[in-house]
């Protein structure tokens, strides 16, 4: 106690010898003194570095408070501010040290809500804008299901002569987690796995993907395990040939029409032909039995046509005994030439003439016979574009145009030399 009292007298001291120095005009000067020198700051501080605003976009909105049994299944909004501050600082403001968040710590349904964005800043910055202020997101409840089964899908198309026996996975059902509405959407879980190169069994682990019953993928939703074990089982059996069709009556279609090649079988043109062996070493491929086009005028489909089996040997099997064959019907095209077509010189500047070396070309061109019938000389049309040009010595390409439904084929001579000179004035008449 005795030291705090000889402190406080020693303050009493000082206050008593500095009170007649601070009078009402003193203290008044010193409240001036110091306002002033606040604002020459304020001014440096302006001029040096003044006030700017600046926008920036694509802040991400993230929800917060929102209880562990929800979840937002909408994508997660962006928002646009536009700050204001002192030049230096909103240069170097990073994007990322903007907080943009919106309040969930209400929600206790599922549905859709919308709320106001808050927005964050760093310390002395000032937010004037957020666009848009309001968001809308989508909420969902937490689900879980188990004992979901895991279904094996073989994604590439196997050979014909390779055959699939059977399909295991462990584990044969699997767990699935998410929002409640996506976990009803999921029928199964797919095991996809691509048989390539194997011939008697596969082992192999795979991802899983949750489908729907249309075996569409259902996203936002985990699997547990993510990942099983895939064996397949395989067995070979006879051999592959290819089946060639049989087309009769490609002399005798309608008038005007040809085949537009060779008839395919598809989707595959292979089958399976199984029996000795030496009897398989003699069939290098296999018909179908004949197929008829005459009078035909267009393409078509033909299902489920035999293959001809009359003159495989004994024992020998068929797999499958029929195909599908696609016959393309076009109309029959010629190929004509035109000769002696003259060239149209375009664009030709004015005050100029033009002399061209060929004067006339010959022109090759197809189409169906019946529309080349009814062409004429003055159907064609051969020019060279001269694009104004000045006097002189060109070579030219030769331009050509043909009537509908023909093709161009070809012009000869393709290159033409042209002369440009100057129009030559008229003679003056004679003064009498």
């Amino acid at each position: 106690m005795t030291r705090l009292a000889r402190m406080r007298a020693r303050l009493l001291r000082v206050w008593d010898s500095l009170r007649p120095t601070l009078r009402r005009e003193n203290v008044a000067r010193l409240v001036i003194a110091f306002a002033l020198a606040f604002a020459l700051w304020a001014w440096v501080e302006a001029t040096n570095d003044p006030e700017t605003q600046r926008t920036i976009s694509n802040i991400p909105v993230v929800p917060q408070g929102l209880s562990n049994d929800f979840v937002v299944t909408s994508d997660l909004p962006t928002v646009t501010v536009r700050i204001q501050g002192a030049q230096s600082r909103v240069q170097a403001l990073e994007s990322g040290s903007i907080q943009a968040t919106v309040d969930l710590s209400d929600v206790r349904e599922p549905g859709i809500y919308t709320r106001r964005v808050r927005v964050q800043l760093p310390g002395r910055l000032q937010l004037r804008q957020v666009i848009p202020p309001e968001v809308t997101l989508q909420v969902d409840r937490l689900a879980e299901r188990s004992d979901v089964p895991v279904e094996v899908v073989v994604t590439n198309e196997l050979p014909p002569n390779l055959e699939l026996l059977s399909t295991s996975a462990n584990p044969p059902t699997v767990t699935i987690r998410g929002p409640e509405q996506r976990v009803n959407l999921v029928a199964r879980v797919s095991a996809p796995i691509q048989i390539t190169g194997q011939t008697e069994t596969v082992r192999e682990s795979v991802t899983l993907v949750p489908v729907d019953q249309n075996g569409i993928t259902v996203q936002g939703v985990t699997v547990e395990p993510s990942t099983a074990s895939v064996t397949a089982q395989l067995r070979i059996r006879g051999q592959v040939r290819r089946v060639i069709p049989t087309i009769v009556g490609a002399d005798r279609l309608a008038p005007g029409y040809e085949l537009a090649g060779p008839p395919t079988v598809f989707p595959s043109d292979e089958v399976v032909v199984e029996g000795p062996e030496s009897a398989l070493a003699a069939i290098p491929y296999l018909t179908t039995t004949p197929i008829d086009v005459s009078g035909w005028s267009e393409s078509r489909i033909l299902w489920d046509v035999p293959i001809d089996t009359s003159r495989l040997p004994a024992g020998v099997r068929v797999e499958p005994a029929t195909v599908n064959v696609s016959v393309q019907v076009r109309r029959a095209e010629e190929t004509r030439t035109l000769q002696g077509i003259p060239i149209a010189p375009m664009n030709v500047r004015p005050g100029t003439t033009v002399d061209l070396s060929p004067s006339s070309v010959d022109v090759e061109f197809s189409g169906p016979s019946d529309v080349l019938d009814r062409i004429q000389p003055g159907d064609v049309l051969a020019f060279v574009d001269l694009e104004n040009a000045d006097v002189g010595i060109y070579q030219l390409p030769v331009r050509v145009t043909v009537p509908p439904n023909v093709r161009f084929e070809r012009v000869t001579p393709e290159i033409v030399q042209v002369t440009v000179r100057a129009a030559t004035p008229p003679a003056p008449s004679p003064t009498p």
